[in-house]
């Protein structure tokens, strides 16, 4: 997970999903980003005291941030609202599957049939699809093929074409 925490990003419930994974599960959860309240980062701290699958890595550097995505099987975003969020385009840079809250800004990026989504605040929905990607390679693999087919539309030049091409058809409209 990376984002700082704060009440939209729903910051806990990926730690709170992997509490109710199987005892056999070899999942992990590593969360960046600064707490922005004191309340955030008290239960940061109580929470990677007491779930032994929760690490709490809290700000770091944005390189820092990327490499440590980069060398996740995972990224996780629990927003209640994002408007497209950077950590996915993040994400699908370096070829990380992602899981989504089901809403606006993701399926925006992601398209509406992405099989990775779960309902806003539901732990076990989130935990059913945690378990399915470790446990299900068929499952996990059309996630990282999806989100490795979705790289294309945020590589520089796509994006420097498609302004030429908008630009253009206003210039004409």
């Amino acid at each position: 997970m990376l984002g700082h925490l704060r009440p939209v990003k729903d910051p806990f419930r990926t730690a709170l999903a992997a509490r109710l994974l199987p005892a056999e599960s070899r999942l992990r959860v590593l969360q960046v980003g600064a707490a922005l309240s004191d309340d955030m980062a008290e239960q940061a701290r109580a929470e990677a005291a007491d779930n032994s699958r929760y690490r709490w890595l809290g700000e770091i550097p944005r390189w820092k941030a990327l490499r440590v995505l980069a060398r996740c099987r995972l990224l996780v975003l629990t927003s209640r609202m994002e408007g497209g969020a950077n950590v996915i385009s993040e994400a699908l840079a370096v070829e990380v599957p992602v899981l989504s809250s089901h809403i606006p800004g993701s399926i925006g990026l992601l398209g509406a049939n992405y099989p990775g989504y779960f309902p806003y605040a539901d732990t076990a929905a989130l935990a059913e699809l945690l378990t399915r990607c470790e446990t299900d390679a068929a499952f996990y693999d059309a996630l990282r093929m999806r989100c490795a087919d979705l790289k294309g539309l945020i590589d520089p030049e796509h994006e420097r074409q498609s302004w030429r091409n908008l630009l253009d058809e206003v210039h004409r409209g």
